[in-house]
């Protein structure tokens, strides 16, 4: 079992998302005992901007398509679509763009289509605050020499500490 499942489930056993996806997890996961919905990946209630707490700096798609904590105004390259899976898992994306993979030296890289994408555990740390966990086991932190941000860190802590913000 994940050493973070208890994190994000409530005493009953709920899983606890965060308060911006309640609309998605309502509009496509309906209280129905029928077959289940996948949620569409189109869908404009997902799109977010995601902002490094250490650097208090956007996360952007850089020219070289590799991710970044350097974007002090947001724009396109720093709108991300959140696709959720079971399991507090979930996809990403760059809005109108690529999907998010784990390279092979573990750097965050927006280059694939979704069967390509990587799949990261979601975990809230504080208030707002969320942590990625890549397959590798290692949290996404913010490389301190350039601002990659890359899942290399074993343990969560200020450099691997987010804020999704919903765009409308």
């Amino acid at each position: 079992m994940d050493k973070n499942f208890d994190i994000n489930r409530e005493p009953n056993g709920v899983i606890v998302y965060p308060q911006w996806m309640e609309d998605f997890i309502k509009h496509y996961f309906p209280q129905n005992p029928g077959k289940p919905q996948k949620p569409n990946e189109d869908n404009d209630k997902l799109k977010v901007n995601i902002k490094s707490i250490v650097e208090d700096e956007f996360v952007v798609v850089g020219d070289d398509d590799y991710l970044y904590a350097t974007g002090r105004k947001v724009n396109q390259n720093g709108i991300f679509r959140i696709i959720m899976l079971d399991d507090n898992e979930v996809k990403i994306r760059q809005a109108g763009g690529d999907f998010i993979r784990v390279d092979n030296r573990d750097f965050l890289v927006a280059d694939t289509d979704r069967k390509g994408a990587t799949k990261f555990k979601m975990y809230k740390i504080a208030d707002k605050e969320y942590v990625l966990q890549a397959p590798n086991g290692d949290y996404v932190r913010v490389r301190d020499n350039d601002k990659r941000l890359v899942a290399r860190a074993e343990n969560p802590g200020n450099r691997t500490r987010f804020k999704f913000r919903k765009v409308k």
